[in-house]
């Protein structure tokens, strides 16, 4: 077996093995069944959580369901765990315990809010539906008031945050979906950093105070103990990166490089000095496991954002010092292999997608020119940004130097549509759908969009999401083709 399988392998069945069968005799067997009033289409599945939000590969298995809307599925498990019976977008938390057996009637149309589990010792999912109840619209709120906070308007965004907390330890306080708790806990720190980098500007602000007070309270409240991390998805890396932001690193680079830069585009220029920040973050942690786990995290950014020399240093000194850590090594071992497969000098990864006619397009059908694959959304703002700079750009150069090719990750068909007619962009436009799960996207390991890949004439990857329009793509281009 080759060893980026072997290693994918251990990942999907290291800490929870699926299957369908019928021996439910194994002490270290969970049974789920149940029934469905309606599914459709649907995908309906059992998930646990990957080690890395958005790097890791997906641990899910498929629930199969018979004509009477009956499902049953066994699941080995080596230790008591939190699992996700996810319906499409909607999930609710299922505690796979060793050698039980639990059954779940569901009505599609109340799922996950009201479901009925038996045996629900200690009323642990009627807690969780009263927390259900008593959170709706709270995040549509807390988001609604972050915006207004970051614009520097008067906001409810800390106090709603607060409430979440005091509902969760409320309802969840005990039972064992105490991780929906510690998740609750990292939203609020995550932001409560933040408050601090968007009144860095407000006059007499003494960020350096309110920066070590949060650091402070965020230990004396366990966010920084394992649990609470594992807990958080994007948590540790979020906490870190707004850190470094409450220092004006953004507002320097913004000032000396220009206010169109991207993101990512900052991050690669400051690169030295937001690490400096975060890693005050990183050392901040006292248990050493914990502070393993979350500079995980930080190195598979890097590997994921940045050119591959760069990252590769840091990636080296993690194995070097934390190898006692075999789970976090061969996560990063195994995203490390996938990305050095996909950097400049790699094959460009073979597509098929069809133009609004209907046509299909592949990457052979541009050989002989430098093709820039921009992955994008209607949605995305900062994606539509980058449309009237690299209007420019597409019109200097001639077809047989250079082409660009849109691959839309709109989930939306129809809403697609609508959005070439509203952009009226002039180059190739194909639509991939399915979010950001699109398959060649998924293939380069984009982690979110603007995404941009560019190829070279020979087929090959010339740059690997370090090119934009409004930022360096000209120039690029300029002195490869010129």
């Amino acid at each position: 077996m080759p060893l980026k399988q072997l290693i994918l392998s251990f990942f999907i069945f290291s800490t929870i093995a699926i299957s369908c069968s019928n021996d439910t005799q194994n002490k270290n067997n969970f049974t789920l069944r149940g029934s469905i009033d309606y599914l459709g289409d649907a995908d309906f599945y059992i998930e646990q959580s990957p080690i890395h939000y958005k790097y890791a590969p997906k641990n899910r298995v498929s629930i199969p369901v018979n004509e009477s809307g009956g499902f049953e599925l066994n699941l080995q498990v080596d230790t008591n765990k939190v699992v996700w019976l996810t319906i499409d977008d909607q999930s609710l938390p299922i505690y796979a315990e060793t050698g039980n057996t639990l059954n779940i009637e569901i009505e599609r149309a109340s799922f996950p809010n009201q479901v009925v589990v038996k045996p629900d010792r200690d009323s642990s999912y009627h807690h969780y539906s009263n927390y259900l109840t008593q959170i709706n619209g709270l995040d549509a709120a807390i988001e609604i008031e972050m915006n207004k906070f970051r614009d520097g308007f008067p906001n409810e965004a800390l106090a709603l945050s607060k409430k979440k907390l005091q509902l969760a330890e409320k309802h969840l306080n005990g039972t064992p979906f105490e991780n929906i708790r510690l998740k609750v806990l990292g939203e609020l720190y995550v932001n409560k950093i933040k408050f601090v980098e968007y009144q860095f500007k407000v006059p007499n602000f003494n960020a350096d105070r309110e920066r070590a007070l949060v650091l402070e309270e965020a230990l004396k409240d366990g966010f920084f103990e394992l649990d609470a991390l594992v807990a958080q998805r994007a948590g540790i890396r979020d906490f870190a990166h707004y850190y470094a932001r409450t220092f004006g690193i953004y507002d320097k680079v913004r000032n000396e490089y220009g206010t169109n830069l991207a993101e990512i585009d900052i991050k690669r220029i400051a690169l030295a000095e937001l690490d400096s920040k975060r890693l005050e973050v990183i050392d901040a942690i006292p248990d050493r496991k914990a502070k393993a786990y979350a500079r995980m995290h930080l190195v598979a950014e890097r590997i994921g954002e940045l050119p591959m020399d760069v990252a590769e240093p840091t990636y080296h000194n993690y194995l070097a010092e934390y190898s006692d850590y075999t789970t976090y090594t061969n996560f990063l071992t195994y995203f490390y292999k996938e990305i050095k497969a996909i950097s400049p000098g790699s094959k460009a990864i073979p597509f098929t997608l069809k133009d609004i006619d209907g046509n299909n397009h592949s990457m052979d059908d541009y050989l002989g020119k430098y093709v820039l694959l921009d992955f994008w959304a209607g949605w995305c703002q900062p994606c539509l940004d980058e449309f009237p700079k690299m209007r420019n750009i597409y019109n200097k150069y001639s077809r047989d130097d250079f082409e660009i090719i849109g691959i839309s990750n709109e989930l939306n068909y129809d809403t697609w549509v609508a959005d070439i007619a509203r952009f009226k962009n002039p180059w190739v436009q194909l639509y991939g759908g399915n979010g950001f799960n699109e398959a060649t996207f998924k293939s380069y390991k984009g982690g979110g969009i603007p995404f941009y890949i560019l190829i070279d004439p020979d087929g090959n990857i010339a740059r690997y999401n370090d090119v934009r329009a409004t930022f360096n793509l000209e120039d690029v281009l300029d002195s490869l083709i010129n």
